[in-house]
């Protein structure tokens, strides 16, 4: 195979990113359009890229990360890789779609936060800062037919991959560790107008929602980022085989202000018992993250979620709506609270001046082969119970409702529990259509 490399002295730079990025501009004019990065740096002599600069992909561009381990310099506010068109003047229109990116790893590749900066999504902004989105390790735009795969993430800076209206995308093989827990390290968000993306083989740990996707249609991200043409949904998108350990979620399904999210497939999803504990392995829709409303009947649909592994807290937490869907093979063991729930507290959050509750709308939805064999071991966790009252667990929990909410052929089929625990425990709006 034939590549250019940033350590050809006539690519060499005064810096790191400046020799990757002449290799890679090279690349984009000539009829080699592969850069292969080493492990050696010849520049410095180190088996080490600094980045100080983010380093812009243009289209029909293969970057290999060959072994190679490259962090980014303290207090920057860079990404590693961006596509080129991002933040110019064509940005989100259609002859700013970028197409054929691909970031592939061989052996240990590492992409790596060092020491980190200052930037946090409230300093996002001001005092001179940028957008928070600097943070991220690799942010596409606007971009068609990609491929991220085989690569370490170290110390997540804020979300390490950022795709915002990117389509048919293939995100394989990739492994996560914060190190050090800070505010929303996410392994992989899909944001507004993603559509048909492979996810698939996704481990390690981190802070926040490992794999998270988010149609948030009244985010200031529509009006400024939404590509001319494009809807801010998220749909067609496959996510297989993720084993990690969060804070959060391990998948995350979210749309509100009337954003759809439909055609999502989820399958193997597994809470290893790390240190930290997801709050749910699996959540479909929250009545919070809105403007002016969460997710109503019809907006979240055609959702397919098969095998999910919890060992904390909660397993599969639905919200807001969901109809036209099928939910199966769902285990809830160790110290988890339930399989099934809408469990939210109700309460008002400061930092986000919004009110958070639970509670869902649902409409021809089936779940089968649903088992409960945890101990209920999180009872005075405010996210999880209201602290003093006694939950002696269920596969079911639909103490959450809101006065609107209802269930309407919606179907329980096939639901264990261990001996003494009661196969649901629900408010007086609901009544769970169990056929076993």
């Amino acid at each position: 195979m034939q590549f250019l490399s940033p350590n050809d002295p006539k690519f060499m730079g005064k810096t790191d990113s400046e020799s990757i990025q002449n290799a890679i501009n090279a690349a984009e004019s000539g009829p080699i359009r592969t850069v292969s990065i080493p492990r050696f740096c010849a520049r410095t002599g180190a088996e080490e890229w600094i980045i100080d600069k983010s380093i812009l992909l243009p289209s029909n561009i293969t970057v290999i990360l060959d072994d190679c381990h490259l962090t980014l310099k303290k207090d920057v506010y860079e990404n590693v890789f961006r596509n080129k068109n991002m933040y110019t003047d064509i940005s989100t229109k259609a002859e700013g779609k970028q197409r054929g990116i691909r970031i592939i790893g061989f052996g240990n590749a590492i992409i790596d936060g060092g020491e980190g900066n200052d930037l946090t999504e409230a300093t996002s902004m001001k005092d001179g800062r940028p957008s928070i989105r600097n943070n991220n390790f690799i942010l596409l735009h606007n971009v068609d037919d990609y491929v991220i795969e085989n690569i370490t993430f170290l110390s997540m800076r804020w979300w390490a991959i950022n795709q915002i209206c990117c389509t048919h995308g293939r995100l394989e093989n990739l492994h996560f560790d914060n190190v050090k827990l800070i505010r929303n390290q996410d392994g992989i968000d899909l944001r507004i107008g993603c559509s048909h993306i492979y996810i698939n083989n996704i481990s390690g740990r981190c802070g926040d929602d490992v794999v998270a996707l988010s149609a948030f249609a009244g985010s200031k991200e529509r009006e400024l980022l939404l590509v001319e043409g494009m809807e801010p949904d998220i749909h067609d998108v496959t996510i297989k085989n993720v084993c990690a350990d969060t804070n959060y979620s391990l998948v995350a399904i979210r749309n509100t202000d009337g954003a759809k999210m439909y055609r999502i497939f989820v399958e193997n999803i597994k809470d290893p018992g790390g240190i930290y504990g997801p709050r749910s392995v699996v959540r479909i829709g929250e009545n919070l993250y809105f403007k002016e409303r969460s997710s109503i009947l019809g907006e979240t649909h055609d959702i397919y979620v098969k095998g999910v592994y919890s060992k904390n807290r909660l397993t599969v937490v639905i919200g807001g709506s969901l109809c036209d869907s099928h939910i199966s093979d769902i285990y809830a063991d160790g110290t988890s609270m339930s399989a099934i729930s809408t469990y939210a507290i109700d309460t008002y959050l400061e930092q986000k001046k919004m009110y958070c509750w639970g509670g869902v709308t649902m409409q021809n939805v089936v779940f089968d082969n649903i088992h409960y064999n945890g101990t209920a071991g999180h009872q005075n966790e405010e996210w999880m119970n209201k602290p003093g009252t006694y939950f002696p667990g269920a596969a079911l929990d639909f103490r959450s409702m809101r006065d609107e909410d209802y269930f309407k052929n919606v179907i329980f089929r096939d639901v264990f529990t261990r001996e003494g625990i009661e196969p649901y425990i629900a408010c007086d709006k609901v009544t769970p259509d169990i056929r076993n």
